[in-house]
């Protein structure tokens, strides 16, 4: 990878839906070099696929909340799985981390009202493994996936 992939990294990033075309313009590379690069790319896991950013404020799921979690972890993966896997209705958990520190899991989850959250939780502490949550709401984005929201 040389920095001319880094480029077409940074610029996909910022707008998944250039094409090859624009992308060679703003490169001054040709359109067929820049298709090379961006499958050699795919290939090699290194752009893993490609979204819409939602702005879910405009639908119905508009609360966005961490949510950490200490658990017993003797299989973090499974345990992980297990959280992740639930199906609440209203509830979209969107991602979920591992920590260091006092806490060993935070769920970043999207719900329509605060008994979502709580159906969750309900939901969550049903497993033996999880000790604890803590729920922190957001209020306001800033900065997320590469869009400013100032």
């Amino acid at each position: 990878m040389d920095d001319v992939d880094l480029r077409i990294l940074e610029l996909l990033e910022e707008n998944g839906r250039l094409s090859h075309e624009e992308i060679s313009k703003l490169l001054h590379i040709s359109r067929p070099a820049v298709h090379q690069r961006v499958v050699k790319l795919e290939r090699n896991g290194v752009i893993k696929g490609y979204r819409g950013i939602v702005d879910w404020r405009k639908f119905e799921q508009k609360i966005k909340v961490l949510i950490f979690v200490k658990a017993r972890c003797h299989n973090f993966k499974e345990i992980a799985a297990k959280i992740v896997e639930l199906q609440v209705p209203n509830v979209k958990i969107i991602e979920c981390q591992r920590l260091a520190g006092a806490w060993c899991m935070m769920l970043k989850v999207r719900v329509t009202a605060p008994e979502d959250l709580t159906n969750l939780i309900d939901e969550m502490v049903k497993h033996e493994e999880i000790l604890e949550t803590s729920t922190t709401f957001i209020l306001s984005t800033i900065y997320e996936d590469g869009w400013k929201e100032i």
